[in-house]
């Protein structure tokens, strides 16, 4: 079997990135469900400081988010998980059942947004997961993992782990897999059962170009977005055309990729040859799913992908390097910013994966949050990487993250519409953490303070349709909110500088939950 693993390749092989981790979602359902522990409800409800009566914040600078207006010395009323009103600061009335905080010289923004996760499906500790993303200002989240299961887990309000965890927003089912056999037909009756249970999209990962466009034709017949993986096989523009709505990971990797190369036909070309997703990994699907051996490949390959690429992997990445035209990639970025497709980088998702040896990673003292297997898990698949990845395979690898980063740019200078998303669940990203090292990547990949907030927030909430209650400061949203020591629009950097957390109205300071998650 892993001889089988190392024939795929390069473009199939990070590929498996997103698909591993709705494989792990798929394993993990049957195992965990029953697992959940209690909601936790007395110790979170109590570390708030009003605790479900209204609030106000005084003083405060309310940051727009559509324009990156300053409305300074505001006076922010917030009742019943609202924003009830925004009025000019000074104006005090007494109301003892009413909490005050002084904000002056604090900043208000939308709470943030993590548009790729894998939370309701890590049974390792959902608590403690939602905490630390509660505590970086994450007040909801993408699931880009499910299933029938957890679908009717949501239905019946069983996935939040405590009452004001972070609200998972949209979720699919069964992850649609190249990898497991899947014909058009097949593809289309599982997408009318995944719509009929309740999916809010359907996510397909590594599918064959038939199949592919089967899967997008009926989700689009049945009025429900595809999201996730473009095949080396559909160009960015076929996809856009088709109704994609979404395309994860930059591709992942060659997709997008392959569109900006000079030597695009000849690429093409070369990944035909090899197949259009490589040999399966796993000829009996029901034996991937019982075997705990197994299993735990899965979770291996979930932690870094990269381990399952071949030397002719190596070779077409090196060429994607070396063929990049920048010209083609603006003028393609330019077709897509007319487009109603979004891109989710998870840039830092891909640097784990293709520096994974980065020291940071592992000298990272917020290791102390991630469970002991997990941590076990990737300083393993970290040590595999160091020692079976040659130097100058890292090189190409080091280099390939670069253009990455300098096609995110490309994409933004254009104007496409991009979404933050941290992966979390794959190996490195720790929840709530994750998001914010994104924040710095797509900085350093030149979106500017403010762009980096709207993806954070209102680019999301227009992506789901919600812009009428999420994404702004106004009276009539949901009062899910960031309170930032620091003017975030100065620098990126100030988004880390969080003060507290407002969630469903409630008011948490930061060290209130850093206690909480101290204490478990």
């Amino acid at each position: 079997m892993m001889a089988r693993q190392r024939q795929v390749s390069r473009t199939h092989a990070t590929g498996v990135a997103a698909l591993v981790g709705a494989c792990l979602a798929v394993v993990a359902v049957g195992g965990c469900s029953e697992a959940q522990p209690p909601p936790l409800s007395s110790p979170v409800e109590e570390a708030s400081l009003n605790a479900g009566a209204p609030l106000i914040l005084d003083g405060v600078t309310v940051v727009n988010t559509r324009n990156g207006a300053l409305l300074k010395n505001r006076t922010v009323m917030i009742a019943n998980g609202r924003i009830e009103s925004i009025s000019p600061g000074g104006k005090r009335t007494a109301d003892d059942t009413v909490q005050r905080v002084d904000a002056r010289g604090k900043y208000l923004v939308p709470g943030f947004l993590d548009m790729h996760a894998h939370m309701a499906a890590d049974w390792s500790d959902p608590s403690l997961n939602a905490l630390l993303m509660l505590s970086q200002g994450t007040t909801g989240y993408r699931q880009m993992s499910g299933s029938l299961e957890l679908l009717a887990q949501r239905a019946q309000d069983e996935i939040a782990p405590f009452p004001d965890a972070p609200a998972l927003q949209v979720m699919p089912g069964d992850v649609l897999m190249g990898q497991i056999a899947k014909d058009p037909d097949d593809v289309r009756v599982e997408i009318q059962e995944q719509v009929a249970a309740g999916a809010d999209f359907i996510k397909a990962v590594d599918l064959d170009r038939a199949t592919y466009l089967a899967a997008i034709a009926e989700a689009r017949r049945l009025g429900v977005p595809l999201a996730g993986h473009l095949p080396a096989t559909i160009s960015v523009t076929e996809a856009s055309d088709a109704g994609m709505r979404a395309i994860e990971h930059l591709g992942p990797n060659s997709s997008i990729m392959l569109s900006c190369s000079s030597d695009e036909a000849a690429l093409r070309a070369m990944i035909g040859e090899r197949g259009e997703h490589g040999a399966p990994i796993f000829p009996d699907a029901v034996a991937w799913i019982l075997q705990p051996v197994i299993k735990r490949v899965i979770q291996r390959v979930l932690a870094n992908p990269i381990l399952l690429n071949d030397e002719d992997g190596y070779t077409l990445t090196q060429r994607l390097v070396d063929t990049y035209d920048e010209g083609k990639c603006r003028a393609l970025a330019k077709t897509l910013a007319a487009t109603d497709m979004w891109q989710v980088p998870t840039l830092i998702r891909l640097r784990t994966m293709e520096i994974a040896d980065a020291p940071e990673y592992r000298n990272d003292t917020r290791l102390k949050y991630v469970t002991g297997d997990k941590r076990s898990l990737w300083e393993s698949v970290t040590a595999e990487f160091i020692e079976d990845v040659t130097p100058a395979q890292k090189e190409t690898l080091r280099q390939f993250f670069e253009l990455q980063m300098t096609l995110t740019g490309v994409l933004n200078d254009a104007g496409v519409k991009m979404l933050t998303g941290s992966d979390v669940g794959g190996g490195w990203i720790i929840p709530g953490f994750g998001l914010h090292q994104e924040f710095d990547l797509l900085g350093q990949a030149g979106a500017s303070p403010l762009e980096v907030l709207q993806m954070a927030t209102i680019n999301g909430a227009v992506f789901l349709g919600k812009e009428d209650t999420m994404g702004t400061v106004e009276p009539g949203r949901e009062a899910n909110l960031v309170l930032l020591d620091a003017n975030p629009l100065e620098d990126v950097q100030n988004l880390h500088a969080i003060n507290a957390v407002v969630r469903n109205g409630n008011y948490y300071s930061r060290q209130a939950l850093q206690d909480l998650i101290d204490e478990r």
